[in-house]
């Protein structure tokens, strides 16, 4: 789903859950960032397309050169281990991880 059309998606992620947000290459997602909203996902999507969500992303948005970041939801009450599962399985930062835009484990 592209980012800048959360609106759109808003009845189907009233709910808590992991979501990524990241580009589509060739048809396939390449998430950058991964977060997790322990009430409903719409809100925490909302703040990073209003650029108050992660920094990285904001910084992207600053620049509005292009809009072309999408966002892939799990809904799922067990948010906070599958996000800490998730950032330790691919790890995180610069050292290659596929969340490059994570910058530290938010236990």
């Amino acid at each position: 789903m592209r980012l800048c059309q959360y609106k759109v998606w808003k009845k189907d992620i009233l709910h808590p859950g992991v979501y990524e947000i990241g580009f589509v290459r060739n048809g396939v997602f390449n998430p950058k960032y991964i977060g997790k909203a322990s009430f409903r996902i719409y809100d925490r999507i909302k703040k990073h397309y209003n650029e108050v969500g992660s920094l990285i992303v904001a910084s992207y948005y600053d620049e509005r050169i292009r809009d072309n970041l999408y966002f892939h939801v799990m809904i799922t009450e067990n948010y906070d281990s599958i996000e800490r599962n998730l950032l330790r399985r691919f790890k995180i930062g610069k050292e290659g991880g596929l969340y490059e835009w994570n910058q530290k484990y938010e236990d």
